[in-house]
């Protein structure tokens, strides 16, 4: 949807005409022009309408997205969402022909990574994968990428994960929890590092359990940082797994099975069905 026609819309639920949807911002016959497509509105009349009238931002952004995302987002976006339905119905021959189409049709070297290791994980493979595959993964989380605020790059991160002993692990979920701990980010941006450090917990643990050695220090200041931005309840889920997580880690199972007894009995069993125990 184009932004003449997501001002329209917006128009029509709020039950206003032209005139009151731009009055004291732009004149009727410019904006009615602005629905209609035949001229362009500026950022910064747009955001005055937009907060005159009290419309949500997120909303709005939705509404427009499709026709203003860029091509590599539009591929992102069918990429997870391909990879989700596959792993959710644990289709391997699927989610082998998703990767493979990525690997061969995209011009994203990033999105073609992402799908060589997804593949070679659910495949048991990752031990396979090639040093000079690793080298250019590696590239990709250079300081002067900036890469703690690419969406791109922390999912690839995120990918790849599994891949890296625990000193660069370390390294990385260190570099990230500085940046987020100094930084303002957007909502999504938070989610996306709270994925993260969900997914880094998970691996710590894994590999406590496998009597290998991993920096407890990273761990606790992970859960602190998860503990300190999740008291909103749409991101508590978050919270929770982060303290599940923290008991397991510290062999407090009895804890760690009160939660998830818990969770249960609340209903939340399948946002709890990953967890490791």
């Amino acid at each position: 949807m184009k932004i003449g026609e997501a001002l329209r819309k917006k128009r029509l639920e709020l039950g206003l005409t032209q005139q009151e949807m731009c009055e004291g911002i732009l004149s009727r016959p410019f904006y009615a022009k602005v629905e209609s497509g035949k001229n362009r509105i500026n950022a910064e009349s747009l955001f005055k309408i937009l907060f005159a009238r009290q419309i949500d931002l997120v909303e709005f952004g939705k509404l427009v997205q499709g026709t203003y995302d860029s091509a590599e987002n539009k591929a992102e976006k069918r990429y997870q969402s391909q990879m989700n339905m596959a792993v959710s119905t644990k289709d391997l021959k699927l989610m082998e022909k998703y990767c493979q189409d990525i690997i061969e049709s995209s011009n994203d070297e990033i999105l073609q990574l992402r799908a060589l290791v997804a593949l070679a994980y659910f495949k048991g493979e990752l031990g396979g994968l090639s040093k000079e595959i690793r080298v250019k993964i590696k590239e990709k989380f250079d300081e002067g990428r900036n890469w703690t605020k690419r969406p791109e790059l922390l999912g690839l991160l995120a990918n790849t994960m599994l891949l890296w002993d625990q000193d660069d692990l370390n390294y990385w979920i260190g570099d990230l929890l500085k940046k987020a701990k100094k930084e303002a980010v957007s909502d999504l941006i938070l989610e996306r590092y709270l994925r993260l450090f969900e997914n880094y917990l998970v691996i710590c643990y894994e590999r406590k359990a496998d009597g290998k050695e991993y920096q407890k220090n990273r761990v606790d200041e992970v859960i602190k940082y998860i503990i300190s931005v999740t008291a909103p309840f749409q991101l508590m889920i978050y919270r929770i797994t982060a303290l599940y997580l923290h008991a397991l880690l510290t062999d407090q199972k009895g804890k760690a099975q009160k939660i998830k007894k818990d969770m249960e009995a609340y209903g939340y069993g399948n946002a709890i069905a990953s967890w490791p125990e």
